[in-house]
């Protein structure tokens, strides 16, 4: 199993990511996107504004069937934003346009990924190395991604340890609070220890490490005393629950 990787950066209000995907389910029905601007040009999905000449998805339809699509068939995810209309999309001046563009090919902002104008409350973007950085406008919308992907990795340790013979487990999903008691510790780059998880007394543990920015470290295994907390989850009581760690 592959560790992951989570970085919040509160200034910004984004979120730097490795193995953790983001899909149509990750999102509550109130936020789904309405539009997407995409900065590339997949064949088969959407259309080209004329007047600014971006690929569009129109309609929460259309980006679901994009973003299915993109997970079924496993292909690379354009960079995108959410906008609320294509009126409001129309308003946009030269240098806001100029802005977003630049936001896509750079990943850096000039003065914010949200704009007034798009009523935007994501942007994805996908970085070197496998990192993907995603721009919340509300932070708390990362916490059910989060909690999804560490539901079936608790999933995929507990199967792995059991035997490829085993009936496979199936957990019912992490609570988001457990993200939301993490955020802090997201800000100075948290490695999700899957490599090193282990079971005791039915229940199984995956630590945690602060890592920082530092991504060789996802390939090499920490020092139990390195670790500041556990996931953990009761296979009798099926509770999930963290377990900080006293620091040496």
């Amino acid at each position: 199993m592959k560790d992951l990787y989570v970085h919040y950066e509160n200034v910004t209000n984004n979120v730097t990511t490795r193995g953790i995907d983001l899909i149509d389910e990750d999102f509550s029905a109130d936020f789904f996107p309405k539009n997407m601007i995409l900065s590339e040009e997949p064949v088969d999905f959407g259309r080209f504004d004329a007047q600014t000449n971006f690929k569009i998805l129109r309609g929460q339809q259309e980006v679901k069937q994009y973003m299915q699509t993109v997970q079924s068939e496993k292909l690379r995810i354009s960079n995108w934003t959410d906008f609320e209309s294509i009126e409001s999309m129309h308003s946009l001046e030269p240098s806001e346009i100029a802005e977003l563009l630049y936001l896509f090919h750079s990943s850096r902002t000039i003065r914010s990924a949200f704009f007034y104008k798009l009523q935007n409350n994501f942007v994805f973007l996908t970085l070197p190395n496998g990192l993907n950085k995603t721009y919340y406008r509300h932070i708390q919308h990362f916490y059910p991604r989060f909690a999804r992907v560490m539901t079936h990795a608790m999933e995929a340790v507990i199967n792995d340890t059991k035997g490829f013979f085993a009936r496979k487990v199936k957990l019912k999903r992490m609570p988001e609070a457990i993200s939301a008691e993490l955020l802090d510790d997201f800000k100075n780059g948290v490695k999700v220890n899957l490599n090193q998880s282990y079971v005791a007394n039915n229940i199984y543990y995956i630590p945690l490490d602060i890592i920082e920015d530092d991504l060789t470290k996802l390939t090499i295994n920490q020092r139990p005393k390195e670790h500041f907390a556990l996931i953990c989850y009761n296979e009798q009581t099926t509770e999930w629950h963290l377990e900080s760690i006293e620091q040496q």
